[in-house]
C-alpha cells in the first residue's frame, strides 16, 4: 500500500496570483497560470519595425501587464511560432491587426479597436534558445 501513496503527483497545479486575472480582450491558454500581473496609468513609447522602417509609438492610458508560466504539468508547452501565431489569431478574430515588432526582442505589436476604444498589445515572450513557453501581455488602452 505505501508503494501506491508515494505515486502521487510531485507538482501541484500553480493558482493564480492574488488579484490578477486575465485581460477581457486576452483570454489565458489552457494549461497556465497567471504569475503576477499590474495595472496603472502608464506612459508608454516603444519602437515599432515595419518591414525596413520603424516607427515611435506613444501611448497615453491605463495599462495592464500579465505574466502567465506553464504549469508544471503541462506535457506539451507550445512552440515558440505557435504560442505568437495563435496569440495574433486571438486578436485578428477581433478585428485587430499586428502593427510590427519591436527591435531586438520582435515581440510582435497589435493594433485593436474594440466598443469605442482603442488598445495597443504586446506580446512579450523570450524568443529562441531562451524560449520557455512563459510569456506576458502588456494591453494599453489609449485615453
Amino acid at each position: 500500500m505505501l508503494p501506491g501513496l508515494l505515486t502521487v503527483n510531485l507538482y501541484a497545479a500553480e493558482n493564480d496570483a492574488p488579484g490578477c486575472k486575465s485581460h477581457p480582450l486576452i483570454p489565458g491558454m489552457q494549461g497556465y497560470y497567471i504569475s503576477g500581473c499590474s495595472s496603472d496609468n502608464a506612459v508608454a513609447d516603444f519602437d515599432v519595425q515595419k518591414g525596413k522602417a520603424t516607427e515611435a509609438v506613444h501611448v497615453e492610458g491605463k495599462s495592464t501587464a500579465i505574466l502567465y508560466k506553464p504549469q508544471p504539468d503541462l506535457k506539451s508547452k507550445p512552440a515558440e511560432a505557435g504560442l505568437k501565431a495563435d496569440f495574433g489569431q486571438v486578436i485578428t478574430k477581433q478585428g485587430g491587426a499586428l502593427v510590427g515588432a519591436t527591435p531586438g526582442q520582435k515581440w510582435p505589436v497589435y493594433k485593436l479597436a474594440k466598443d469605442g476604444k482603442e488598445y495597443w498589445i504586446v506580446l512579450l515572450v523570450d524568443g529562441g534558445a531562451y524560449f520557455t513557453g512563459s510569456y506576458g501581455v502588456r494591453v494599453i488602452e489609449k485615453k
